[in-house]
């Protein structure tokens, strides 16, 4: 796969990203995760590859932010207690979602010559990542309800698998399969 082929796909995964969580929603919550500094110089074809998924995922956190903010619909007093808990959250997800990308952009990087002990540990890397999501979620759930009804917690982790599922169906979509 050609550098020219590598840079597109990743761009349209991250692009897709992007457009799939995109909505006319805006957010109640003053407060939103912080920008991302400058872009990598553009010689730097893997600094770019990595600069242009952190700046997509900024703005799918700020979109993601939004729609929870209106699915979960928050009076004051649970709202206060919420968002601090939410972008806690959101930054121990984050940290999976590096690996994610990371995985993404050396798989499209081997993609051309991929070795059976190349997918092996990609698979294995995946199946690690997928466990960590699982790990948060549990370390979250009881503390979600230890702010919020119960109903309230399992609304907000509904709408947050939903989003989930949606981010992997592009993703889905637009990365190839191995050969």
């Amino acid at each position: 796969m050609s550098k020219t082929v590598r840079r597109m796909i990743v761009f349209l995964i991250a692009l897709g990203l992007a457009v799939s969580v995109a909505g006319g929603v805006a957010a109640q919550q003053p407060s939103a995760p912080a920008q991302p500094g400058a872009t990598a110089p553009p010689d730097a074809d893997q600094q770019d590859l990595t600069s242009d998924i952190a700046l997509t995922r900024a703005a799918i956190q700020l979109r993601r932010q939004a729609i929870v903010t209106a699915v979960m619909d928050l009076p004051p007093k649970e709202a206060e207690a919420f968002w601090p808990l939410y972008r806690e959250y959101r930054m121990e997800m984050a940290k999976v979602g590096d690996r994610v990308s990371k995985l993404l952009v050396d798989y499209t990087g081997q993609y051309d010559s991929l070795t059976d002990e190349q997918a092996n540990q990609i698979m294995k890397e995946w199946i690690s990542i997928e466990k960590a999501k699982t790990g948060v979620k549990d370390k979250y759930v009881a503390r979600f309800k230890k702010i919020l009804p119960a109903r309230k917690a399992m609304r907000f982790f509904q709408a947050d698998n939903k989003l989930d599922a949606v981010l992997n169906a592009q993703l889905a979509s637009i990365v190839p399969l191995a050969r």
